[in-house]
């Protein structure tokens, strides 16, 4: 396998006690868009840090390309970098912006200004070479600040939240943008981001943090489809979660029993013993009303929030409330009312155990 990144038993740890990243191992091939997801405090922003040179792990060696990067400070690593502020210098103009980095590296006005002229162009900002980052709006000024990480042709670039100050609709745009150069460029791009939907939308392989760890990694339809730990379920997308009780298991499933009695087949994930609570989770849009599936279940509707496209109804299962079915406008029944009860079921595949989270 061609790996141009691996990090090997890293750790990090500001007090000398409590460490932010705990053994970190993870490979990420050339040409691969890889996004490290999580929310705050999860290890994924010092990680791109310490990869980036602006720290230094505790413990453990970071690779580029097979060789170590310790003793490499940030500037020699051949690595692009996009920040969520932009980073911009205010008192250059745009192109003075982008020839930065090549000044840097000694490169000869010549080809310095060709680079620059081949950054704008790929960016759609040759129009705007001699402005000032003021003059610009925010989508402008982040267009700027990818072409100032790509202008060098580095081997690796790496995005903080590059997204995060805009607005939903340009943020959608620059994502098919990044999606697109990386494809054409043939980058290999490390992410990071706390939003689901941008990290299923762009990678490759999504990186799940928690606590300093890396709950799953996986392809995006992988971590949607096939959570293997209940915080990955919850924190990708929307997600129902029945407590239950471990009852037994075949090949592949296991039987829990819900506090009313009702029996439960689901894909086998946790490994648990007769006794043991499992969390049962499944995707609000693969509840299905109606008896089709398996064993049909009983739920009171407790809310409906209509969103045009879409109904989401809050239910009550078996007890336990909170219980979220997505539906298509199309299919709702006007009988339906709050109050009232219907019977839901699921295909067996669609029902995960995973462990009953702590977080």
């Amino acid at each position: 396998m061609n790996h141009l990144v691996s990090f090997k038993n890293i750790q990090k740890t500001y007090d000398g006690f409590r460490p932010v990243v705990k053994d970190l191992n993870l490979d990420i091939k050339e040409g691969e868009f890889v996004t490290l997801l999580g929310p705050s405090g999860s290890g994924k922003t010092t990680s791109l840090m310490m990869l980036a040179g602006f720290e230094t792990p505790t413990h453990g060696e970071i690779f580029l390309k097979d060789k170590p990067l310790h003793n490499l400070p940030p500037h020699k690593r051949d690595i692009g970098m996009v920040f969520q502020n932009y980073a911009l210098f205010p008192h250059m103009t745009i192109e003075q912006n982008l020839a930065f980095p090549l000044s840097v590296r000694k490169m000869n006005s010549v080809d310095r200004r060709e680079k620059v002229r081949r950054a704008l162009d790929m960016v759609k900002l040759t129009d705007l070479a001699k402005r000032y980052p003021a003059q610009m709006s925010g989508g402008q000024q982040q267009r700027v600040a990818l072409a100032r990480a790509l202008v060098f042709e580095p081997k690796l670039v790496l995005m903080d939240e590059p997204l995060g100050a805009l607005d939903k609709q340009l943020r959608e745009h620059m994502q098919l943008e990044i999606k697109h150069l990386h494809k054409q460029l043939g980058l290999t791009v490390v992410y990071v981001t706390h939003d689901q939907s941008e990290a299923l939308t762009m990678s490759d392989r999504v990186a799940v943090f928690n606590d300093g760890v890396i709950q799953q990694i996986d392809s995006p339809a992988a971590i949607y489809e096939a959570p293997t730990k209940s915080f990955v379920a919850q924190f990708i997308g929307e997600n129902n979660t029945l407590i239950a009780t471990f009852v037994s298991r075949d090949e592949s499933h296991t039987i829990a029993r819900l506090a009313d009695g009702s029996l439960i087949r689901a894909i086998s994930v946790v490994g648990a013993k007769p006794g043991d609570q499992v969390a049962l989770c499944i995707r609000p849009e693969r509840v299905v009303v109606g008896p089709a599936g398996s064993t049909p279940l009983t739920a009171r509707i407790q809310e409906y929030i209509y969103l045009g496209d879409h109904v989401r109804m809050i239910t009550e299962v078996a007890g336990q409330a909170n219980f979220m079915i997505k539906l298509p406008a199309s299919q709702m029944d006007s009988s339906w009312t709050v109050g009232s009860s219907i019977s839901v079921s699921w295909a067996p595949e669609h029902i995960r155990a995973l462990d009953v989270s702590t977080h």
